[in-house]
């Protein structure tokens, strides 16, 4: 190829690179994003016009000119507090160093002119740098919004929250109110122990106390359901046992727990076709007769467990609870045991919540062997410290694992044992 020919394709050659460098800066200009191009001497080889009107620059502003130092440019803005407060020259420094590094930078920052803008710099493969600028003010503003919305939400449900456990500790109070006091155990019939932990602030557990002419009575009982609705149930139940005590209370706990069972199911309008919730209530009883030396057990739905020279065991009660509208007979089955108060050592009366308490490697229930187990192993202490064994076995046993029903036991000695 002749040196005139040559020198053509060189120039052809040249045209065409300046040629597609005008369509890209023609290109970049025309794009939203702001754009700012730096060669491997920091020195600035491109600016668009977005870029310029982010930081108000105008179009023929000699520092932000191809050929100006990028330096230069970042102390003028510096100077003009665009980066905020803080030494200028820490600024500018912050800002060359990815450049400097050939690494990548990210940030988003709010700029003077109360717009929002992500900042996103690559280095290029010939040693130069791009910096790409996103105005994001749209997005910042809705997302401030949302989460303006979600505090003011978050707000309002902290409120409605507290007025509802406000609402709950008061019940808590007045469930707490119709409970016997602990003096009265205390009084009427020995030492004792109370292990009652509701699975919400409220529960559906409940024990009575009753002192009569003719004996004591002492009882456990767990209504449907546990929270609020089943504390509602407790004050209906705790009232119901009193009042059947009362009223046939000398024919001892069977005949007590069919009263029970008449008057829940008068009081709640529950018969056998009835269709929906069926409430009612699982009761222990006991009947200490001091003047002849005995006791009188009964259960429905529950069991209560006797500890006799220093063993446990199980005295069962009846398949079915109390109240309950869609079961027949469930009172009329419920069968006494009577103890001498020397074969009686000590009573424990429980509710279900501590037997389905989940725990240990595989969740299983804690269960009547681990209850009898635990309470075996406690026979030789006092009653009390008997009781704290017992809350400690169920608690190492249930770590990991939620309380979801309620938690009764109430275990007393007689007091000529």
């Amino acid at each position: 190829m002749s040196e005139t020919a040559d020198s053509a394709v060189r120039l052809g050659g040249r045209r065409d690179d300046d040629h597609a460098a005008k369509l890209l800066r023609e290109a970049a200009s025309e794009i939203t994003q702001g754009l700012l191009v730096v060669d491997g001497d920091l020195t600035i080889t491109f600016v668009n016009n977005p870029y310029r009107r982010f930081f108000g620059f105008a179009p023929d502003d000699p520092i932000v000119q191809p050929g100006q130092p990028l330096e230069a440019m970042l102390w003028t803005l510096a100077s003009r507090g665009e980066y905020g407060p803080g030494q200028p020259g820490k600024h500018v420094e912050d800002r060359l160093r990815p450049v400097r590094d050939g690494s990548e930078y990210s940030t988003e920052r709010l700029l003077s002119n109360g717009r929002y803008v992500e900042i996103s710099g690559h280095p290029l493969s010939n040693g130069g740098y791009v910096f790409t600028f996103t105005d994001v003010t749209d997005r910042v503003e809705e997302k401030k919004r949302l989460d303006q919305l979600v505090r003011d939400r978050t707000e309002e449900l902290h409120q409605v929250n507290s007025k509802l456990i406000d609402g709950i500790e008061y019940a808590r109070l007045i469930q707490t109110g119709i409970l016997p006091q602990k003096s009265f155990f205390d009084s009427h019939i020995g030492p004792n122990f109370l292990l009652f932990k509701p699975a919400d602030i409220v529960g559906g557990d409940f024990y009575i106390g009753v002192k009569t002419d003719y004996g004591t009575y002492v009882g456990l009982g767990d209504c449907t359901g546990h929270g609020v609705p089943g504390a509602m149930m407790t004050m209906m139940a705790a009232s119901v046992c009193r009042r059947a005590i009362n009223e046939t209370g000398v024919g001892g706990p069977a005949a007590v727990m069919m009263a029970i069972d008449r008057i829940v199911r008068i009081n709640l309008h529950q018969t056998e076709a009835q269709v929906g919730p069926d409430n009612g209530l699982e009761l222990t009883l006991c009947l200490l007769e001091s003047d002849v030396g005995r006791v009188r057990v009964a259960g429905a739905g529950l069991d209560v467990f006797v500890q006799t020279k220093g063993r446990i065991d199980r005295v069962r009660g009846t398949k079915h609870g109390l109240g309950y509208g869609r079961q027949t007979s469930s009172a009329t089955s419920i069968q006494e045991t009577v103890f001498t108060e020397r074969e009686a050592e000590r009573i424990f009366l429980t509710s279900d919540g501590i037997l389905d308490q989940s725990g240990g490697d595989k969740g299983y229930g804690y269960g009547r062997r681990r209850l009898t187990d635990a309470l075996q192993q406690g026979a030789n202490l006092s009653i009390e410290e008997q009781g704290a064994h017992l809350a400690a076995d169920v608690e190492t046993y249930s770590k990991g694992y939620v309380q979801r029903d309620d938690l009764a036991v109430l275990g007393f000695c007689l007091k000529q044992s």
